[in-house]
C-alpha cells in the first residue's frame, strides 16, 4: 500500500468514517462493512487463514488510556477461551499506527438490533413489534449459553447475530469491558441494558449479565426497551402470562441478590416457559410498576403445587401426610430450584429435594421456587419440608457432636504421642552440642562444610554480571519525518493477544544501559543465589522497566515465562527500583553466570 494510501487511512479512522476497502491493517484487508457499534465499527475481512471480521475501535476510544487498555484486556480473555458455539471467537489483535482493531472468525448473519429494527418497521400491519415467544426463548438460551462460565458486562441488542439457520452467537465480548469504561468515562451515554451496580463499579459480573439478558428477553418479546411502568409483556405479547412478567422482574431487579444466581438458569427457565407452552394462557396483569415481586408470592400457594394440604406443620405424622409425601417422591417432574445466597440450582424433583434435606445440602434459609409458577418459599417455613429441615439440622448435630467427641480423644492420644517425641529430641539436639563443643576443642571448623549453602544470600558468591544491551528493534518501517505509517507492520508485530509487552520503543524515553547497568549489578549476589539454587549455572535475561515507576515489569528467561530459574530471577528483579522517566519504557537484555 502507498503512504498516500495509509495516511487515508489513518485520517478515516481517526475522523470516525469508515476504512475503504482494500486498507490493510496487519495481515488483514479490508473487504467491506458491516455494521457501527457502540465503539466500533465492524467490516468483513481477508486474512491469512480466509475470510475474518475486524472490529476497529473509534479513535476517541482508543486514545483514552483507561478504554484501551480494558479492551487489550477483554481481548486477551476472549483469546484464551476455548471455541463455543454461541461465541465468535476472538483470534488477533493488533495497533497500527493508532488504528486499535481485534480480528475475529467470519461472522454471518444479522444483528438482533437489524431484526427488531424490521419489525418494528412492520409493526403498523402484524401488530406486535417483537420477535415472538419461540424466537425469543432460542435467543435467550443461545445468549446464556454463552455467558455460562464468562462475563460480558455490557450485552445489547448490537452484541448478537443469528444467522439463517437459527444459530444465536455473541460476536462482541473483548469489547465489553471497553463499554463500561467508556461510559464512565462520558463518552457513551448511560444505558439502560446495563446493570447499575456494573455502571459504578466498573467490573463486568455474572449478575451483571442476568440483568442485561433480561432487558434482552423484554425488548424480544416487546419491541421496545425495558422502561418502568411500560407495558409489561402479558399485556402486549399474545399468548404470554405472568409468569414471563415475574422472570423479567427478578432478572432485572436493582439488588443483585434478588436476581437469579446464574445467566445459564435464566436461561432454561426462560426456554421451559417460552419454548414448551409454560407461559400460555395470558392474563390481564397491571404494569411493571405496580407489579408485585416474586418475594409477594403466597406460600400456600407453593404448597398447594406439590400437594401439601394443610398448614398444621404435622402432616408428616398423619396418615394424609404419609401420603402426600409418598405422592412427592413418586413426582419425578424436575420443575424445582433451589437458591442458596446468589446462586441458584436445579432444576430438581420433589424427591431430589428430599433426599437433598435429608443429606443436609439443602437447610433453612434457602429458597424453593416453582420454576412454572414462579413461587418462593424458604424451606425451613413449608408445611411439609420443614419439619424435614428440622429434623435432619438436629440428626446431623448429633453427628457432629460424636465426630468432635472422637476428634477430642484423638487429639489427645496425638498430643501425648508428640510430647514423648519432643523430649526425645530434646536428648538428640543436646547429644549434637556436645558433639560439636567437642569438635571445636579438637579445632575442626564445621561451618567449611557448609560454606556453599551459607553463602547463597549474601554478595560473596562469585558472579559474572554484563553490561546490558538493548533488544533490537523491529523493523516497523516508517514515512517522511520519522513517523510512525498507518499500514503494514512486520509479519506477526501486532499480536497485541499474545504479548502487548514487546511493541517498538521508537520515539519514548528511554533509560541510559550504564544507569540500568548501576541498578541490576548490585543485585549480583541475588541473581547468582537464584543459578545456585536451581542449578542453571547461567541465563540470557532480557527485562522491560516502565518510565514511570522505574520497576521491572516484564521479565524473559533464556526466551521463556516459566520454570524454577524464571520464577526466581523473577521475583528479584521485580524488587528493583531503577530511576523514573516522565513517559516510555526501557528495555535491556543482558547474561549472568557462576
Amino acid at each position: 500500500m502507498t503512504a498516500a494510501g495509509t495516511t487515508s487511512g489513518s485520517h478515516a479512522a481517526q475522523s470516525g468514517s469508515r476504512l475503504a476497502p482494500g486498507f490493510q491493517l496487519g495481515e488483514y484487508r479490508i473487504v467491506a462493512p458491516l455494521w457501527p457499534l457502540r465503539i466500533a465499527d465492524a467490516y468483513k475481512a481477508e486474512g491469512p487463514k480466509g475470510p475474518a471480521t475486524l472490529f476497529v475501535v473509534h479513535a476517541v476510544m482508543s486514545s483514552n488510556a483507561t478504554i484501551r487498555d480494558q479492551i487489550v484486556a477483554g481481548t486477551r480473555a476472549a483469546a484464551a477461551l476455548p471455541e463455543h458455539k454461541h461465541l465468535v471467537h476472538t483470534i488477533a489483535a493488533g495497533l497500527t499506527g493508532e488504528i486499535l482493531w481485534i480480528a475475529t472468525e467470519e461472522i454471518e448473519g444479522s444483528l438482533v438490533r437489524e431484526l427488531l429494527q424490521k419489525k418494528r418497521m412492520g409493526s403498523n400491519r402484524a401488530g406486535n413489534a417483537g420477535l415472538g415467544m419461540r424466537a425469543t426463548g432460542n435467543l435467550v438460551t443461545g445468549v446464556t449459553a454463552a455467558l455460562t462460565d464468562v462475563h460480558h458486562g455490557a450485552l445489547a441488542d448490537e452484541s448478537i447475530v443469528v444467522n439463517r439457520s437459527g444459530r444465536v452467537r455473541v460476536i462482541d465480548l473483548a469489547l465489553g469491558a471497553g463499554v463500561i469504561a467508556a461510559m464512565r468515562a462520558g463518552l457513551l451515554p448511560a444505558q439502560a441494558t446495563i446493570a447499575p451496580e456494573v455502571v459504578k463499579s466498573g467490573v463486568p459480573s455474572g449478575a451483571g449479565d442476568v440483568y442485561s439478558i433480561g432487558t434482552l428477553l423484554y425488548e424480544c418479546l416487546v419491541g421496545t426497551s425495558l422502561e418502568r411502568g411500560g407495558p409489561r409483556p402479558s399485556e402486549v405479547v399474545p399468548g404470554v402470562n405472568s409468569q414471563i412478567d415475574e422472570l423479567v422482574a427478578r432478572a432485572c431487579h436493582r439488588d443483585p441478590e434478588k436476581r437469579f444466581g446464574r445467566c445459564d438458569v435464566l436461561g432454561e427457565v426462560v426456554g421451559e416457559a417460552l419454548n414448551k407452552g409454560g407461559a400460555m394462557m395470558t392474563t390481564a396483569v397491571p404494569t411493571l410498576a405496580s407489579a408485585p415481586s416474586l418475594a409477594d408470592v403466597q406460600q400456600v400457594s407453593l404448597a398447594a403445587e406439590i400437594g401439601a394440604a394443610g398448614a398444621s406443620g404435622q402432616m408428616a405424622a398423619s396418615g394424609s401426610g404419609d401420603r402426600v409425601l409418598a405422592s412427592a417422591l413418586a413426582d419425578s417432574n424436575e420443575k424445582w430450584l433451589i437458591s442458596k445466597g446468589k446462586l441458584d440450582y436445579g432444576p430438581f424433583s420433589l424427591a431430589d429435594v428430599i433426599a437433598q434435606i435429608e443429606k443436609g445440602d439443602i437447610v433453612a434459609g434457602n429458597i424453593i421456587m416453582d420454576k412454572d409458577s414462579g413461587a418462593r418459599v424458604d424451606v425451613s417455613t413449608h408445611p411439609m419440608l420443614g419439619p424435614m429441615v428440622d429434623q435432619a439440622r438436629q440428626r446431623i448435630d448429633m453427628q457432629r457432636r460424636a465426630q468432635a467427641e472422637v476428634a477430642v480423644q484423638s487429639r489427645e492420644k496425638k498430643r501425648g504421642a508428640l510430647l514423648y517425641s519432643v523430649i526425645g529430641l530434646g536428648v538428640v539436639g543436646v547429644a549434637i552440642g556436645v558433639y560439636f563443643v567437642v569438635q571445636a576443642a579438637r579445632g575442626d571448623d564445621p561451618t567449611k562444610k557448609v560454606a556453599g549453602v551459607s553463602t547463597l544470600d549474601g554478595a560473596s558468591l562469585n558472579v559474572k554480571v554484563t553490561m546490558p544491551k538493548a533488544p533490537p528493534k523491529r523493523n516497523t518501517g516508517t514515512r517522511p519525518g520519522g513517523t510512525r505509517p498507518g499500514g503494514n507492520y512486520a509479519k506477526g508485530s501486532e499480536d497485541l493477544s499474545l504479548d502487548m509487552s514487546d511493541e517498538d520503543d521508537g520515539g519514548s524515553s528511554t533509560l541510559d544501559m550504564g544507569t540500568v547497568y548501576n541498578v541490576y549489578s548490585h543485585y549480583g549476589g541475588q541473581l547468582g543465589g537464584c543459578l545456585q539454587r536451581t542449578g542453571a549455572g547461567q541465563a540470557n535475561i532480557g527485562i522491560i522497566i516502565d518510565g514511570p515507576s522505574g520497576r521491572v515489569t516484564f521479565v524473559k528467561v533464556d526466551g521463556k515465562q516459566a520454570g524454577a530459574t524464571w520464577s526466581c530471577l523473577n521475583g528479584v528483579l521485580r524488587g528493583m527500583k531503577f530511576p523514573t522517566l516522565k513517559s516510555g519504557r526501557t528495555r535491556a537484555e543482558f547474561d549472568i553466570g557462576i
